[in-house]
């Protein structure tokens, strides 16, 4: 749907919280666009007039724009996005000054179809939005089911060659992405880190607060990378074979909803 919307020069706002899958579609709908060989661009960040400038470049390598002023550049790009009309995909996109509102009402009357992607968490956040200042329609994203995140996270579980984990894990896990594929993902990436497991399974809490901040507040560049050998995906085994996760209460620094073991219950077990 978003696709014939945007190839009849529709200009929409794909809005959600972060990490529910925005990105995704857009490399998705750009990968698709290309394969039919419409002028297409991907933007991954578009905050400056510029960057809408650069897609456009993108979208239509074959204007020469090198020698001449970004002015003068913008012209020709339009000219030829005219004469056969393109799309744009923006993402992580904020609407800055009026010069970038101007330019987006530019693109409308089939000249290009823009497809921008907002974070949003909040219904203040939503509020703030206001796609129609550049004359965009808002889209929803909408939320994974619980059986998706479910199929997701043994997916991608499997896929890194992490030990199993019981059903409560899987159920703490399930209920902290609420909705957002790209949480499971960001939660498998950082579980084949050798600090979010103890040895009776993974510290679900720890994993689960470090998951949000990264998804939150991009905090990924600042997370140490993966210590992998040949011993196993984390260095070496964490977890015996068999192994269940136990339940813990709240005295003992645990979550007793996740059933999860934290380093203050692992130490004393141990």
């Amino acid at each position: 749907m978003l696709q014939q919307r945007l190839l009849r020069g529709e200009h929409l706002t794909l809005y959600g919280p972060r990490g529910s899958g925005k990105s995704t579609v857009l490399a998705e709908l750009h990968a698709r666009l290309e394969r039919t060989g419409i002028p297409c661009a991907y933007s991954l960040s578009t905050t400056v007039l510029d960057d809408l400038t650069q897609a456009l470049e993108r979208a239509y390598p074959g204007v020469d724009t090198a020698e001449v002023g970004r002015r003068t550049a913008r012209v020709r790009l339009c000219n030829a996005a005219d004469r056969r009309s393109g799309v744009l995909l923006l993402d992580h996109f904020r609407c800055n000054g009026s010069a970038m509102v101007s330019f987006l009402r530019h693109l409308h009357g089939k000249v290009a179809g823009v497809l921008t992607a907002v974070d949003v968490e909040a219904a203040a956040e939503r509020s703030r939005m206001r796609p129609s200042r550049y004359g965009a329609m808002s889209v929803r994203m909408p939320l994974a089911t619980a059986r998706q995140l479910r199929r997701l996270l043994e997916e991608r579980w499997g896929a890194c060659r992490l030990p199993p984990f019981g059903g409560e894990a899987v159920r703490a896990f399930v209920e902290a992405a609420r909705g957002r594929p790209g949480w499971i993902v960001q939660c498998a990436q950082l579980a084949c880190e050798r600090r979010y497991w103890s040895a009776y399974g993974p510290l679900v809490t720890v994993l689960s607060v470090d998951t949000e901040a990264a998804v939150r507040y991009s905090a990924l560049a600042m997370v140490r990378a993966p210590e992998r050998s040949a011993s196993g995906p984390m260095g070496g085994p964490l977890a015996p074979e068999g192994w269940t996760a136990q339940r813990s209460s709240g005295s003992d620094g645990g979550s007793a909803a996740s059933g999860l073991i934290t380093p203050k219950r692992a130490g004393r077990q141990a």
